[in-house]
């Protein structure tokens, strides 16, 4: 392979945000073979796809920051490999990838730690309106703005997962009641971190605190409408890190405005990143984040690492886990 630049393979990383995948030491190993890009901006439509990813025969994708349908994948003739942090796909149209002979791998799938911590820190700056007395100490001398124990509350936590599960573990050191229901959750499993499994309805109801720890499918999305936020305590708090289709986005709104809902804590969105006029931003009770559940320097420098070894293991002609192993892998770039 020549070395002159038009002549390397090109790679394009996509949605850097945070602006680390520069920083881990695969970066500099890939460097010197490919002819890296590396974009911060989102590509939101296949024309703008089609521009800057034109000539790209392999791509760096974070999670699923950007949708790459069949759609997209058309107007990308040069493309043989992409390279996916973490397992999830479904942003991937993985059957006409492989119609078209690009192979998809991914990393190692994040061990909820971040999320976990994040949904502890969303509970508590609710509870202790930790937003909007930061905001007010910008503007008068000493809010006296009066926070709520954590301590005695009943928190109700939606599915029971890892993540969901450690969640209860730790909301029971608050000491506090601990509401649990997943579709299969047994009272043996809740049981385990001190919880109690209760039907949805009943969680729902009793809770001071909901918190969402379920995978967004055909079956939980839109889990959350009118009629489910209309069973919450008033002034009951919810807070989702999970997926934002979970919750209907209209039927918060609503709740919110009514001042039936205490308020939110969101770390996901219909629509990321969510669009600057959009009417979650006009609540002052809201504390809204830009998906920051995983986006830690640690989880994104190991999952960027992993991500570009695979590259260059792909450009090795090395074995690879694909997420579509139909795709034979055997050139040697």
């Amino acid at each position: 392979m020549s070395d002159t630049s038009t002549d390397k393979f090109k790679v394009v990383v996509l949605d850097d945000f945070e602006d680390m995948a520069r920083s881990v030491p695969a970066y500099e190993k890939l460097k010197a073979r490919a002819d890296v890009t590396i974009l911060r901006e989102r590509l939101d439509t296949p024309k703008k796809i089609a521009q800057k990813l034109g000539g790209a025969d392999g791509i760096l994708l974070m999670r699923e920051r950007t949708y790459f349908n069949e759609k997209e994948l058309s107007v990308l003739p040069n493309l043989k490999f992409i390279s996916q942090t973490g397992r999830t796909s479904r942003h991937i149209d993985l059957a006409f990838a492989t119609r078209r002979g690009i192979a998809v791998a991914g990393t190692a799938a994040d061990n909820g730690t971040s999320t976990k911590e994040l949904t502890i820190g969303l509970i508590l700056a609710l509870m202790r309106k930790i937003s909007q007395v930061d905001r007010r100490m910008r503007e008068e001398s000493w809010p006296p703005v009066a926070g709520q124990l954590l301590e005695g509350k009943t928190v109700g936590v939606l599915g029971f997962g890892r993540i969901g599960k450690e969640v209860a573990g730790i909301m029971k050191v608050f000491n506090t009641r601990v509401l649990a229901y997943s579709r299969t959750l047994t009272n043996e499993q809740a049981g385990e971190v001190g919880a109690e499994c209760v039907p949805m309805e009943t969680l729902l109801k009793e809770s001071d605190i909901v918190t969402l720890h379920v995978p967004l499918n055909q079956n939980t999305r839109g889990m959350i409408d009118a009629k489910e936020l209309a069973m919450m305590k008033p002034g009951a708090l919810l807070v989702n890190t999970s997926r934002g289709p979970l919750v209907s986005e209209q039927a918060l709104i609503s709740a919110l405005q009514r001042g039936h809902l205490g308020g939110v804590g969101l770390d996901v969105f219909d629509t990321e990143p969510l669009p600057m006029d959009h009417p979650l931003r006009r609540f002052d009770n809201a504390i809204l984040l830009s998906h920051r559940g995983y986006a830690t320097v640690e989880v994104l420098r190991e999952r960027y690492e992993q991500a570009m070894e695979n590259i260059l293991n792909f450009m090795d002609g090395k074995p690879l886990k694909l997420m579509n192993p139909e795709v034979q892998v055997t050139n040697k770039l």
